[in-house]
């Protein structure tokens, strides 16, 4: 009976991480959808959803059949650096890249999750808002039908003009329709919502017209007197806060505008995930899902993103893996999550050794095990990322389950911030001052 039972508790473990065979057969597929601007709280599955009206009932089934975290986090925020943090598993420290249009170095690409499924057998391919420069794609897609800008919310195509997310969607039923399967294959799908201009689907464009959306709690001119003025006052962040949501009514047009993107990239994923299931390769690819950053609404008396708040930072990310056991599917978990996991969560289930330059930690025993255990703190950083008029303050930190440390650099004088993200989750009470928490903030 002994012998009976390990041998089944081996047969379970194979099965469930779908990569301890050398037949391309078992290994799983992987299908990763990235939105771009999207914060934690801006979808219907999420624990305080940012206004109940808004629902995203096909992201919402990824996350009733699969993982859900919590506390999921970027550890730069700004779109080219995260994208290229989650492709490469390492900060933006480490795989250098921090410019718009400016390609990952080719040793670094070479160790990207695309790249070593790629020289692994996979098929490989992205759709969408690359984000990065392309020099170097050619040797790690299969399929690359992306761009290094913003792109543009509509496509002028055989069938008339179509939104972003169903361009993408049938580029990636053109991406199954010619896989092979006996290969397994690797799709990375990058949205242009909830972006900026915040154009949605023709479909969506009447949402939300009677909704009060309240202004955030901090978005008061009290609460941005309590940042350091030579920091703020001229930051692209105070700039955003008056050209996104200068009058009422542009404040009301922006938010609905973004929400309703999100329901466009919502039907989108549902398309996509119909397309999976018709092509019959459903039961086998692990879909993941998230943001490359948040962005802020107000919060402070600031908008855009860039800076280590949490508005900024926290997103959204789900594993869906239809092979977990039943008892594991729609479950929301507390343990930190990065974006930089991403890489060697993918490597991990497709059997492969993560390289050590990998900064971010593979959540396959998190999402396994509610008790595995995980990181207790992670390092944020936006440094020398883009030049432009108003600047964007350099900043570094550390944030724990408990606290939040951030240091802006690059001023006179710099400035330090500490916050006891537990009893005060908004951010509005510096105890950086504060000789009880000296030895917490050293």
């Amino acid at each position: 009976m002994r012998f009976l039972f390990i041998l089944s508790t081996i047969t379970l473990l194979t099965v469930v991480s779908g990569c301890q065979s050398d037949d391309p057969k078992a290994k799983p597929n992987f299908l990763l959808f990235i939105s771009d601007d999207q914060r934690w709280d801006q979808l219907s599955s999420a624990d305080n959803p940012i206004i109940p009206e808004l629902q995203t009932p096909h992201i919402d089934r990824l996350a009733e059949g699969g993982v859900y975290f919590r506390n999921a986090f970027i550890t730069t925020p700004i779109c080219a650096v995260s994208r290229a943090s989650i492709m490469t598993g390492r900060y933006e420290s480490s795989h250098g890249m921090n410019h718009f249009n400016t390609p990952i170095e080719p040793e670094v690409l070479a160790k990207t999750y695309p790249a070593l499924l790629k020289e692994n057998g996979y098929r490989t391919g992205v759709l969408g808002k690359w984000g990065m420069g392309i020099a170097g794609t050619e040797k790690i897609f299969d399929v690359f039908e992306a761009w290094y800008h913003q792109g543009p919310y509509f496509h002028d195509t055989d069938s008339g003009r179509i939104h972003n997310s169903m361009w993408l969607a049938a580029k990636a039923r053109d991406f199954f329709a010619s896989s092979d399967p006996e290969t397994p294959f690797c799709l990375t799908v990058c949205f242009k919502s909830p972006h900026h201009p915040y154009q949605p689907d023709e479909r969506d464009q009447a949402l939300f017209e009677t909704v009060n959306i309240p202004k955030r709690e901090t978005d008061t001119p009290e609460e941005y007197a309590k940042m350091a003025k030579h920091v703020m006052d001229s930051s692209l962040n105070h700039w955003c806060y008056f050209d996104e949501r200068g009058t009422m009514q542009i404040k009301d047009d922006f938010e609905k505008n973004f929400l309703r993107c999100v329901v466009s990239l919502d039907r989108g994923i549902g398309e996509i995930m119909d397309h999976l299931k018709a092509y019959n390769l459903h039961e086998n690819t692990v879909t993941i899902f998230l943001s490359d950053h948040g962005c802020l609404w107000g919060e402070h008396g600031l908008g855009g993103k860039w800076l280590l708040y949490e508005e900024s930072i926290r997103v959204p990310i789900i594993v869906y893996d239809p092979r977990l056991p039943s008892k594991r599917k729609g479950i929301k978990l507390d343990q930190i999550a990065l974006n930089i996991d991403i890489a060697p969560t993918i490597l991990d289930l497709a059997g492969l050794p993560i390289p050590d330059e990998i900064d971010g930690l593979s959540l396959v025993p998190t999402f396994r095990n509610t008790n595995a255990s995980t990181r207790t703190e992670f390092f944020m950083e936006h440094v020398d990322v883009v030049e432009v008029h108003n600047p964007i303050p350099d900043s570094r930190g550390v944030r724990t389950a408990e606290w939040k440390y951030i240091h802006y650099i690059n001023v006179d004088p710099e400035v330090e911030e500490l916050y006891h993200i537990l009893e005060d989750p908004l951010e509005a009470n510096n105890l950086i001052n504060s000789d009880e928490h000296k030895e917490i903030a050293k």
